[in-house]
């Protein structure tokens, strides 16, 4: 054994255990897990089952299984009570540091150089809560880990064992996930404990395992409780029955237990006492339940050895033996003599981490304990456990948390600032080390706790800078908005100039944020500065959002000059992230462009990646705006960098909208398809006031997915010309209509929107609305409707349009604005086609090539107006709408090719492209493959063909065509 598995093994296989019967199924399916995991295919297995069910007795005796095998035993648990925030991975990160920083394990990374390691050693001390994390971000953190375990591995197969991960936080969660994704190749088995009852069975833990077990090599293990053949086995090796007697008592066990193998462990116990005769008559000496059989030994006990023992329950799962002397209040010797008592009475047992630790033999226990201690006397119990740890000193996570777990818990004694005081020393350090679920959740506990109004308010802030940081924005706009709205709080400016913070990434456009920062402001009085530059960059891009588009850019320009004039860095990033939401003509679209890059250098130079997400992400806004694919890829490239290094679904799931527009762009349907549904998953993770699923942002997707691909028909049974249009998003209804045809419906949807601002030419007119605007108006020749759209429209010349933050892209305003101009009969219609076509095919965005062309064709049919070869232009269009399935531009093509001028033959437009084909020499399935039409219709044209043509067959057909210079 190398000297790194020596030092890296778990002695869990060496405690102190009852003999093991049953689970032979469970094991066999672990055992089949390690044959693969050796073999280099990462195997993970979730162990769930009931409280006392024997999930981590079965991890103590996979880890005796492996004591002969040639493999790493790392393991980890995770407390019920508050703990470092990425437990159960310090103890396995702390040895695999240890033995890394020593040299005993070499370091698997592409270059281990001396400062690969240095670096390395120092994530893995921010990972156990021993330092932070500095400048580093999330996913190094998260890497650092996934090094170490590549470097076990690679030394030998490696095992982790978890116990107890229902009580992991999303950090922890995190990790987890990130390891197991990226190990598929290494000698890994990794073996995780979970509750599965009702009460630990949480959505956030379920949503978890369910996730991870759509990957390969990861499944649940569930176990069933005993049989009773296992009940009679454990009879015989434990309590040393003679057979007959085993097996006539052990149904009767099975049936009072329910097979939980702690519950039969402590009956055959409490009943052993006696010897076997104890089993002959078990009815009036058996407990009827756990609770009683542990409540019945602690009655056993001295008074003296039974406040020992409640004091152990108090301190923990685990107990350090030094720490129950320290705070016992009685000698040494004495306290000693009660830790005998309680082994005897099968309450406590050795521990199996250090030779001064003792721990309650199963979780149920000490909580059964807990229960029957009044909760005075509790209270009292923590105080004194509390004092004895604060005297001890320390900084490391573990340490504080359980400072502030027992000061919290003793909170009722007059001890509120205590508790408050280690809680947010807590949340600072799970903070430090980038764990924001959990910190926010201290800083919430630590309010809660806080007599002081001004530190209450404080740390109520801080929770929601850690919930934003989480991509909670609406739980961190409800924190800050009740002080934000308090003009008695010290905080009150703070607070203002947070919720705007929240409240812009939401895709919430309201005024409530430039009232609280008005009202914050005038109440302000002697603020710091920099929060005055805050809360006036704030303020102006509330006004942006609220349509007061002059105000608004005075104010943001002003905090940006007092921010350069102040100096600080930190300062100019957020207010230039503020400027980036002015305006929304061509002229803004350079400057905001021109702030972005800055913006973007500025966060690259210190490695500022919360701000590099909306730097890159206003950087894919207006690459595609300007259709500049260039801008568009190098944005999309640092808002994955951002999403990546943060771990942050919020930027995941911008950059997930860019992919699937580009996507959509360039007639990738299905692979739009395919980033449309994972968005779902990834937005569910993340608050916003629009919603990502059907009715929201996902709705508007399968939208222009399904008007593509001609799939909306199943929508029309939905849908009448009575449908009320207070109770649905009017916009979504009105596209319905118009592509379904549904002309008296769409004239009353079109005009309920107009009457109601929709087209209002300002700058906070959403620009994905005015394109089923103007698809509507042009649809029903509505050449009122059309002269409101195009005002509206008129701003966004030479740019393309999009739902939200490319929630989907929409195409050029030059496009729609031809098409509009050329129903009103008035304006350089050709130019706008013309304009919208080069800006499609610069982009590479063929989708939109065909929609343009397609336009343009219509636009011509419409207005009877020639100039133009509109055969070429519907061919085109059809060349590349075809092989991308877009039956709405050949549906489209259709109409222009159906009313065209015939040809003295009288072919159609539709029938000479299939003349063509024929002429090839397809076949009639073959033809209607490439043109996406059924064979059928395919069919009835060259039925037509010959008929028009006088061709006797096709061979004579595809003579008539090359005759009549079809073929060309």
């Amino acid at each position: 054994m190398s000297g790194w598995s020596a030092r890296g093994r778990g002695r869990r296989d060496e405690a102190t255990q009852s003999c093991f019967v049953g689970r032979r199924a469970e094991r066999a399916q672990l055992r089949e897990s390690w044959d693969a995991a050796r073999e280099g295919s990462r195997q993970v297995r979730f162990v769930g089952g009931e409280p006392g069910a024997g999930k981590s007795r079965l991890l103590a005796q996979l880890a005796a299984d492996l004591r002969s095998q040639v493999a790493t035993v790392l393991t980890g648990t995770c407390p019920s009570t508050l703990a470092s925030p990425y437990e159960p991975f310090v103890a396995p990160v702390a040895a695999m540091r240890t033995a890394i920083a020593d040299g005993a394990l070499a370091l698997a990374a592409p270059s281990p150089d001396a400062n690969a390691l240095v670096r390395t050693v120092a994530l893995l001390d921010t990972v156990a809560g021993e330092r932070p994390a500095g400048r580093a971000s999330r996913r190094d953190l998260l890497d650092a880990v996934v090094t170490s375990v590549r470097s076990a591995a690679a030394v030998e197969p490696l095992v982790l064992l978890l116990d107890d991960v229902h009580w992991a936080g999303e950090t922890a969660w995190e990790l987890l996930s990130y390891l197991v994704e990226q190990t598929t190749d290494l000698r890994l088995l990794l073996v995780a404990t979970q509750r599965t009852t009702a009460t630990d069975r949480t959505d956030r833990l379920v949503h978890h395992v369910a996730g991870l077990c759509r990957l390969d090599g990861v499944r649940r293990i569930d176990l069933p409780p005993l049989a009773t053949d296992d009940v009679e086995e454990y009879l015989l090796k434990e309590a040393g029955l003679p057979a007959t007697l085993a097996r006539t008592v052990a149904p009767d066990l099975r049936d009072r237990t329910g097979g939980n193998a702690y519950f039969v462990r402590e009956l055959v116990q409490t009943l052993g006492a006696r010897g076997p005769v104890g089993f002959v008559h078990p009815a009036g000496r058996a407990p009827p339940s756990v609770q009683d059989a542990v409540e019945a030994r602690l009655g056993m006990l001295s008074p003296g050895a039974r406040a020992t023992v409640e004091l152990a329950a108090v301190i923990g799962d685990v107990v350090d033996a030094d720490l129950l002397v320290g705070t016992g209040g009685i000698p040494p010797e004495e306290t000693l003599g009660h830790l005998d008592a309680a082994f005897d009475a099968h309450l406590l047992e050795p521990g199996d981490d250090t030779p001064t630790a003792v721990r309650f033999r199963h979780a149920i226990a000490r909580e059964i304990v807990l229960g029957a201690t009044p909760s005075a006397r509790r209270a009292a119990l923590h105080l004194r456990v509390a004092r004895a740890l604060e005297a001890r000193g320390g900084r490391s996570a573990a340490h504080v948390a359980r400072v502030a777990h027992h000061f919290e818990a003793a909170h009722v004694l007059g001890y509120r600032p205590e508790a408050a005081r280690y809680l947010r020393l807590a949340a600072d350090l799970a903070a430090e080390g980038l764990a924001h679920d959990e910190a926010a959740d201290l800083y919430e506990r630590a309010a809660v706790v806080e007599d002081d109004r001004a530190r209450a308010d404080d740390v109520t802030l801080l929770a929601a800078r850690e919930r934003m940081l989480t991509g909670a924005f609406v739980r961190s706009r409800a924190l800050a908005e009740p002080i934000a709205d308090d003009a008695t709080s010290a905080h009150q400016l703070r607070a203002a100039v947070l919720f705007e913070d929240a409240n812009w990434r939401t895709n919430l456009v309201a005024g409530r944020s430039a009232d609280l920062l008005r009202a914050a402001l005038d109440s302000a009085g002697d603020q710091d500065e920099e929060l005055q530059v805050r809360a006036l960059a704030g303020l102006g891009r509330a006004l942006a959002f609220d349509g007061e588009d002059d105000q608004a850019r005075f104010l943001v320009e002003h905090a940006v000059e007092r921010a350069r004039e102040l100096g600080g860095d930190d300062l100019l990033r957020d207010a230039l992230v503020a400027s980036l939401v002015l305006g929304s003509a061509v002229t803004d679209a350079d400057v905001k462009l021109g702030r972005a890059a800055e913006l973007t250098e500025l966060c690259l130079q210190t490695h500022d990646l919360w701000r590099l997400g909306p730097a890159a992400s206003f950087r894919t806004l207006l690459g595609y705006q300007r259709g500049d694919a260039a801008i568009l890829r190098a944005g999309l490239t640092d808002l994955r960098q951002a999403a990546e290094g943060t771990h942050q679904p919020y930027f995941g799931y911008l950059a997930g909208c860019v992919d699937f527009s580009r996507h959509v762009a360039a007639g990738r349907l299905a692979r739009a398809a395919q980033v449309s549904e994972a968005l779902v998953e990834i937005g569910a993770a993340v608050e916003l006031d629009e919603h990502v699923g059907s009715d929201g942002q996902y709705g508007v997707q399968q939208f222009v997915l399904r008007r593509e691909s001609g799939d909306l028909e199943a929508a029309r049974g939905a849908l009448s010309d009575e449908d009320d249009l207070g109770e649905r998003w009017v916009p979504g209804l009105l596209a319905l209509y118009t592509e379904l045809g549904m002309h008296d419906a769409a004239r009353r949807a079109l005009w309920w929107l107009l009457e109601s601002g929709a087209a209002d030419p300002s700058p906070g007119t959403r620009a994905g609305v005015l394109t089923i605007l103007s698809d509507a108006a042009v649809a029903l020749g509505d050449v009122d409707a059309g002269r409101l759209v195009r005002a509206a429209l008129a701003p966004y010349t030479g740019l393309n349009l999009m739902f939200g933050s490319l929630v989907s892209a929409m195409g050029s305003a030059d496009r729609y604005l031809g098409s509009l101009d050329a129903l009103l009969g008035a304006g350089e219609w050709e130019t706008d086609f013309a304009r919208a076509e080069a800006m499609d095919r610069r982009m590479g965005a063929h989708l939109h090539v065909a929609h343009t062309l397609a336009a343009h064709a219509m636009a011509h049919f419409t207005t009877g107006v020639d100039g133009c070869d509109v055969g070429a232009i519907a061919a085109e269009a059809r060349r590349i709408a075809t092989p991308i399935g877009s039956l709405r531009v050949l549906r489209m093509l259709d109409v222009v090719d159906g009313v065209r001028a015939r040809r003295a033959d009288g072919l159609t437009e539709r029938e000479v492209e299939v003349l063509r084909l024929v002429a090839e020499g397809l076949s009639n399935r073959e033809v209607a493959r490439a043109l996406v039409i059924s064979e059928n219709t395919a069919a009835n044209h060259v039925r037509s063909i010959l008929l028009k043509t006088g061709c006797e067959n096709r061979t004579r057909a595809a003579r008539y065509a090359a005759d009549q210079g079809l073929l060309a």
